[in-house]
């Protein structure tokens, strides 16, 4: 029972995480210049008609248009409501009206995307662009992950090994040297004739795993965190028994690895969902990199923004989670702390 309140607390704190950071990027996007809120499309002036075309200045200003603006993006007269004096406004601010926040937020942004009805700004459906940007992009991160923790751990369990002090140190830096050189500079490095075509072809998707789980230094920090918990375990009793019935230390530490690990990954998703923009233009992969990219670029699309920054949050979350889960089930020590505390 204890288990299962620590879990449904992390699930609530997960969705809490998501629905906060959604709720505040698209405060920030609300306000700003192309909001959703306020159509980017100015009126179409050559289909105005005088006193009778009724146009808005935002959600709840409207009027109908008194006198055209003599010169693109100069002022026009607008009528406004119970007002007999027309009222100045320049072009670019007659725009018609948007929704509400609140009914934008909940009902077109999550609710679209729920039920599949989210539209980008060019009228595609932003799901259906989500789900197969993270077709590419979320292979490529965790196959990333799993690859240098497999890698870092093989490292650390070869240099554990070998007897030669001196020559540990030497690997130990030439692999830290070599991690630390950039994503893309790695990237360059591993193609021969210019950028790949884009293709879901195995040598593709192996390089670009490659790159991401060495480069920018993540496989240096990774091989370091893990040589840490090495020597600490190293030191517990049950090792040094182990050690001294002549069974393999290294097998008996491989459980207490488990949770390091899990830390390093709930760490590294963010890095490696950074890093992967860079990786997938290298490659030319529509993955979400790709796609955010493009939703930035002029003329913006806000939608597809907040639908990959939505995405992005909920899958370094529910790896978090995930972390959480594991600790909770594996060290009992977590369990004793929250019961002692309530």
């Amino acid at each position: 029972m204890k288990t299962l309140w620590l879990i449904g607390q992390k699930v609530l704190n997960f969705l809490l995480v998501c629905l906060g950071s959604s709720l505040l990027l698209s405060a920030f996007v609300w306000i700003s210049p192309g909001s959703p809120g306020r159509p980017r499309l100015a009126v179409d002036w050559d289909r105005v008609a005088l006193e009778s075309t009724r146009v808005c200045i935002d959600s709840t200003t409207c009027g109908v248009v008194a006198a055209l603006p003599p010169a693109p993006y100069e002022e026009a007269s607008l009528l406004i409501d119970g007002d007999a004096a027309p009222r100045q406004v320049r072009e670019d601010f007659v725009k018609q009206p948007g929704p509400q926040f609140a009914s934008w937020f909940f009902g077109t942004l999550w609710g679209g995307m729920i039920t599949g009805a989210l539209l980008t700004e060019a009228g595609d459906p932003a799901v259906t662009r989500m789900v197969e940007a993270a077709q590419i992009t979320l292979p490529l991160v965790f196959a990333a992950l799993v690859g240098g923790l497999v890698l870092a751990g093989l490292v650390v369990a070869f240099l554990t090994w070998l007897p030669f002090p001196a020559l540990r140190g030497v690997i130990r830096a030439f692999l830290l040297v070599v991690s630390i050189a950039p994503v893309f500079v790695l990237g360059y490095l591993l193609q021969k004739q210019g950028i790949v075509p884009h293709a879901m072809t195995w040598p593709v998707l192996t390089a670009a795993c490659l790159v991401l789980a060495v480069g920018d230094g993540s496989l240096g920090e990774i091989i370091l965190q893990f040589e840490h918990e090495v020597r600490k375990l190293r030191s517990q009793d049950y090792v040094h028994a182990a050690r001294l019935r002549g069974a393999s230390p290294l097998r008996h530490m491989l459980p207490g690895l488990l949770l390091p690990a899990s830390a390093i990954s709930a760490g590294k998703v963010a890095f490696l969902l950074g890093s992967v923009v860079i990786v997938e233009q290298h490659w030319v992969l529509a993955g979400l990199g790709d796609a955010s990219l493009l939703a930035a670029r002029d003329p913006a699309d806000p939608v597809l923004l907040l639908a990959v920054t939505v995405v992005v949050t909920a899958v370094v979350a529910l790896v978090a989670l995930l972390r959480d889960v594991i600790e909770i089930v594996v060290d009992p020590r977590l369990r004793r702390t929250s019961s002692e505390a309530r």
